[in-house]
């Protein structure tokens, strides 16, 4: 009875169930949500106990306990799921992407890193369950994050998911840090909140609904968004738009530039903004290195923001590697440490 219960509960938590047209050869499922389950392989632990919830929004969520360790031995990823053919593919912010093959019984195996079954005695399959198990997040969630009318709304990044904030915990601190930073009514912001997700019933309609209960308001990022699951940018010939310098949200002043970078390839020419001044220069790329040279700006007094033009320029100074993640640009000193993050915009 109880399982029942739990799984009529997940499927009106998450979504309606909804049938996907069936490969010939292979099945995945054919009502969602799914759920998957089992024990593989570690390294240094006695096993990982995996537990994966597949969603009929192309969502997921999965668990990771690994087995003997004494402390954080729980971690979860989100995401959004494809199956491409006999392969389920599992996309996230991990640059370590996961796959597995669909068995003709409904299984998953999982697959190495070229999407190749691993040529093991051990075991690498997750058994789909009977009855759907549900996973309940617990971890730092990056989403945009809006509020009005005394309710809080979070659009969780990675899967998509749009989950009303209990006003409880922490979530007057949320509140209060996204009041600072709005400049319209219902304004989404970029937020990272640690918390946790649970079934609660709606006052109105009494239906279970995704709830995130904030433990800790952490960061807000203004100018900020969550950019495209699975797809990266180029460096070159993209216009980035400074989002955050030395840990801090970028504030654009009324009637200045946005602080931005261009890498062209001709002539591997850089251009851009400081947010006051127009700035040029060069740059050496080399697989992961990078660096600028020769940079030079106009010389126009902005009223404000001179702090932060002059911060760009040492930043730009100082840079000597880069990496891309989706949307989003992170440039790091000589040891790694990231100083700053621009976001793709696609001028018209």
């Amino acid at each position: 009875m109880f399982k029942k219960w739990l799984a009529l509960l997940s499927i009106c938590f998450f979504s309606a169930c909804s049938t996907e047209e069936a490969d010939e050869r292979h099945v995945i499922i054919e009502d969602f949500p799914a759920s998957y389950s089992g024990t593989l392989p570690c390294a240094d632990c006695p096993g990982i106990d995996y537990r994966l919830n597949l969603f009929a929004d192309k969502s997921y969520y999965l668990q990771m306990h690994y087995q003997g360790a004494s402390e954080n031995s729980i971690f979860y990823q989100l995401g959004q799921w494809q199956q491409n053919s006999d392969q389920l593919r599992l996309l996230s912010d991990d640059p370590q992407q996961t796959a597995f093959q669909i068995e003709k019984d409904g299984n998953i195996r999982l697959m190495d890193q070229e999407y190749v079954l691993i040529n093991s005695p051990l075991n690498y399959e997750l058994q789909r369950d009977k009855d759907f198990y549900a996973v309940y997040p617990n971890m730092q969630f990056n989403g945009m994050y809006n509020y009005m009318a005394d309710s809080g709304v979070f659009t969780e990044c990675l899967t998509g998911q749009r989950w009303f904030v209990a006003q409880e915990a922490d979530n007057a601190a949320l509140e209060s840090l996204y009041l600072e930073y709005i400049e319209a009514p219902n304004q989404p912001i970029l937020v990272e909140a640690t918390g946790y997700l649970e079934p609660r019933a709606n006052s109105d309609t009494g239906i279970l609904q995704p709830t995130l209960i904030v433990t800790k308001a952490d960061d807000i990022w203004p100018g900020e968004t969550c950019g495209q699951l699975g797809f990266n940018e180029s460096l070159l010939n993209t216009y980035w738009k400074l989002t955050r310098l030395n840990d801090e949200p970028i504030e654009v002043y009324q009637d200045q530039r946005e602080p931005s970078l261009v890498l062209a390839t001709e002539e591997n020419r850089l251009s851009g903004s400081d947010g006051c001044n127009r700035i040029m220069g060069t740059y050496q790329l080399r697989e992961d290195k990078l660096k600028f040279s020769r940079i030079a700006s106009t010389m126009m007094a902005c009223n404000q923001g001179m702090e932060t033009a002059q911060a760009v320029h040492f930043m730009l100074e100082k840079v000597r590697y880069w990496q891309i993640e989706g949307q989003h640009l992170e440039l790091a000193d000589v040891e790694g440490n990231v100083m700053a993050r621009f976001e793709a915009v696609h001028l018209p």
